[in-house]
């Protein structure tokens, strides 16, 4: 997805565009409106003056007028004229002359002559372009007529087109000092005809510039052209000649390279433009961010002696009814006048936009390894995290866009990167979700037989929590088994038996799941589990043991229901072990189960079948009952080595917890612990004797007589003086 969006960012869809664009007048709005440059102001044939004055067009004496008291009684240093004079006005005289031809003799009689000839003789007072003709003359060094050019022949007047050459032939001395390639010719506009001032005005003046803008195609005017080309030869803009009369007619100077406009100088300013000479408008805010004075205010004298003095104005049209109206990222009625303001203020002050060749490279690039980035950061991580970074990455582009426009006026197209790191980001997360959906579905069919509902749950938010394939693992593992299971299966009917057999394995597996326990397996009557895994516990021996204690009592609860029935009453050993064990899903790849394996499994199982040598109901290692003894109350039995394991086990058997245990349960445990010690130390009579008062108070208690047997035994017949107490188990 990275090489979409490289893609994307070099083919630049129009969709992705225009949303940029849109972003970039957003970052105008975040960033506020600034205030604009007080050396530029615009000269305003605003609503106001049209009802004072008269509707537009005005008589060129009037345009005369207002540009002579701007230049000369009010000081302004350069003029622009963001309007064409490209049709001679009428001469009223002329047009008097026309009326009376038609029927002088009529009004005049034998002197219609006399009178027609003198009024031939006042044809110059009628002639109110020659009055702005000489207005021009007069201040030719300070002011800037402007024209406006098609760049398609098809879409102008054929008058227009037929102008083409004459046009040329008075601009080629205006043009700017230009340097091209070869190949260059087609970046600039081109000019293909020109809709010009009358050959008097162009006469008139030192320097004329073109007033064109070519909206985005929103319609939002965001740039502004500088130059166009026609002929080889380069031409300014309007706001360029008007901004160079203003600078003391610095040189003017363009170089056009193979890819478009490199450089555009104006004396010692150096113009950041796009490739085909345009410039990026920094708006200072809505419409009237300039100084506006009304056309109307200059003709009737009301402004302050200096409000313009050393000033550089444009002049130009901003009534409503006249629609020379433009969008702009601030305004959507911003009067087309005050872009050309825009342009020359930015280009004073160094703030226009800035897109340097640079920029786009380092765009492309980021594009592509910013992709590369996000798609690896959302990679396998919690959804929280993925959210995180999805949302969290668009909002540091955003913010560092806003702060590289805000503080140096680069534009990045932050579009394109915010699209890159979500083509990477939502499908890699997406497809994160959709394996994680499968890895819980499976969870869920793979546990849900023998985990607790809450323990499948947690798995299935935390999978990876489980490490399929086998791990080691400390955990405790469990064992029971119904006491002579065949013998009392025989005195069942196989319907009785699969009835019977089913109401106490629901009863047990109840408690072991609700201990949050995991079933490994049934094997008939038997019951194999294990606590700690697949989710880890710390407290995994003390649920192992607090449900065989628990499966005990209900067992007691049960035989009395079994008995009312006439069925037999049962009685289950217990094994229980602690220690690190291999846990994981074993089998084919067609057929597994998750299961448990290893030394520490082995003796629990042995444990299971040592209760019947006891005759006790439960049995744990040393090791289960080291992480146990702070909270179960247990009984130290005996000292064994179980078959197939070399190593000795100490057996414990847990009676209850701690706060459950009776004093005269404590005594009695002691009491054993001093037998059995008596018994490592040799002193097998006065063990024997303890033993036996043992049991006359616990007569039901099978361990005491056993441990009677093997005394008698070893009074008979001694251990080895070095015996450590281990009693070695013949059986399994």
């Amino acid at each position: 997805m990275a090489v979409v969006a490289f893609a994307l960012a070099i083919v630049k869809p129009a969709e992705i565009v225009q949303f940029e664009l849109k972003s970039l007048d957003f970052r105008f709005i975040a960033r506020g409106e600034l205030t604009p440059d007080p050396r530029v102001a615009i000269i305003a044939v605003d609503d106001d003056a049209l009802s004072e004055i008269g509707r537009w067009p005005w008589s060129r004496d009037k345009i005369a007028e207002v540009v002579d008291k701007v230049l000369g009684k009010y000081g302004a240093k350069a003029l622009g004229f963001d309007m064409v004079f490209s049709e001679e006005q009428a001469n009223v005289v002329d047009e008097a002359l026309r009326l009376l031809n038609q029927n002088v003799t009529d009004v005049y009689g034998d002197n219609a002559a006399g009178h027609m000839q003198w009024l031939k003789s006042q044809r110059s007072f009628g002639d109110v372009d020659a009055v702005l003709e000489g207005t021009l003359i007069k201040h030719r060094d300070k002011l800037v007529p402007g024209y406006f050019f098609y760049s398609q022949a098809a879409g102008a007047p054929d008058l227009v087109k037929s102008k083409l050459e004459e046009e040329a032939a008075l601009m080629r001395s205006l043009a700017m000092t230009s340097s091209f390639s070869k190949e260059a010719l087609h970046s600039l506009p081109h000019i293909a005809a020109i809709e010009g001032n009358i050959p008097r005005v162009t006469k008139a003046v030192d320097a004329i510039g073109f007033f064109n803008f070519f909206p985005d195609p929103d319609g939002t005017v965001r740039r502004i052209p500088l130059m166009v080309e026609m002929d080889g030869y380069v031409y300014p803009s309007m706001a360029m000649q008007t901004l160079r009369m203003f600078l003391d007619w610095p040189e003017m100077s363009v170089v056009v390279g193979d890819v478009g406009v490199e450089e555009v100088r104006l004396g010692p300013l150096n113009i950041q433009t796009d490739a085909t000479g345009s410039m990026l408008l920094n708006h200072y805010g809505p419409g009237k961010t300039f100084a506006h004075y009304s056309a109307a205010d200059i003709l009737n004298d009301r402004l302050e002696g200096d409000e313009l003095k050393d000033k550089v104005v444009i002049f130009g049209v901003t009534a409503v009814a006249v629609l020379d109206i433009r969008a702009t990222p601030f305004d959507p009625v911003f009067p087309g006048v005050e872009a050309h303001a825009v342009a020359i203020s930015n280009i004073l002050n160094g703030e226009e936009l800035k897109r340097p060749p640079a920029v786009e490279v380092i765009e492309l690039l980021m594009v592509f390894f910013l992709s590369l980035l996000a798609g690896y950061l959302v990679y396998g991580r919690p959804p929280a995290i993925q959210g995180l970074i999805i949302v969290g990455l668009p909002v540091i582009i955003v913010g560092t866009s806003q702060w590289l426009f805000t503080s140096h006026n680069i534009w990045i197209e932050e579009t394109f990167l915010i699209v890159g790191v979500l083509l990477t980001t939502i499908p890699t997360a997406l497809l994160g979700y959709i394996a994680e959906s499968r890895k819980r579905a499976f969870i869920h069919d793979a546990f849900s037989h023998y985990l607790a509902p809450s323990v499948v749950e947690n798995l299935a938010k935390n999978p990876d929590a489980l490490k399929l394939g086998g791990e080691e693992k400390h955990i405790t593992a469990f064992f029971s088994d119904i006491a002579s299971f065949s013998t009392f299966s025989e005195k069942l009917t196989p319907s009785e038996l699969v009835t019977f057999l089913n109401r106490y394995l629901t009863a047990m597996s109840d408690i072991i799941l609700e201990e949050k326990g995991t079933i490994d397996k049934y094997e008939g009557d038997a019951i194999i589990s294990f606590f700690g895994a697949p989710v880890d516990m710390d407290d995994h021996a003390l649920r192992c043991v607090v449900s065989a204690i628990r499966q005990q009592q209900r067992l007691a609860e049960l035989r009395e229901e079994w008995k009312a029935e006439g069925l037999p009453e049962v009685h289950v050993r217990i094994g229980i072990n602690s220690g690190p064990m291999v846990v994981g899903n074993m089998g084919t790849n067609t057929s597994m189960n998750y299961t448990m394996m290893g030394d520490h499994v082995n003796l629990a199982a042995r444990l299971e079948g040592v209760c019947k040598a006891y005759r006790v109901p439960i049995l744990m290692s040393k090791d289960t009952y080291s992480e146990v003894r702070d909270h179960v109350a247990a009984r130290f039995i005996d000292r064994v080595r179980v078959v197939g394991r070399s190593q000795p086990v100490d057996l414990y058997q847990p009676m209850a917890l701690r706060i459950d245990l009776a004093d005269e349960q404590q005594q009695e445990f002691r009491a054993y612990e001093k037998a059995w010690s008596l018994m490592l130390h040799g002193d097998y009579k006065a063990s024997l004797k303890l033993m036996t008062k043992l049991y006359a108070m616990s007569p039901h208690d099978g361990l005491y007589e056993v441990m009677m047997a093997r005394l008698k035994t070893y009074i008979h017949s001694p251990p080895p003086d070095d015996w450590t107490g281990v009693f070695n188990l013949k059986n399994k």
